[in-house]
């Protein structure tokens, strides 16, 4: 495991999951990739496809709230400088020292 994923295990068992709780929904998750000429659109649309219609609000919610954390970690991190914006910020710096 990296330690994202171990950081990600030891938050979803801070809410009382259980390891194999954990690992079982993973090994599921990642099932879609054995089989051949299956996306994740394709997964998605299966697994909504068999969800039984009082659980697909739950099911909803948690994908929105993957989402929403996946957004929320996106915004934390920001991304390094590209040669265009590292070049633009050495030009500016020139021009700040020769006042």
């Amino acid at each position: 495991m990296s330690g994202d994923d171990e950081d990600l295990s030891a938050f979803l068992q801070s809410f009382g999951f259980a390891e194999e709780e954990l690992n079982g929904a993973l090994d599921d998750l990642n099932s879609f990739r054995t089989i051949p000429g299956t996306t994740i659109e394709r997964y998605m649309n299966r697994v909504i496809n068999t969800i039984e219609e009082e659980d697909r609000d739950a099911f909803l919610k948690g994908i929105m709230m993957g989402v929403t954390i996946r957004k929320a970690v996106d915004a934390l991190t920001e991304p390094g400088l590209t040669e265009e914006e590292m070049r633009i910020a050495r030009e500016i710096e020139k021009l700040r020292s020769s006042e």
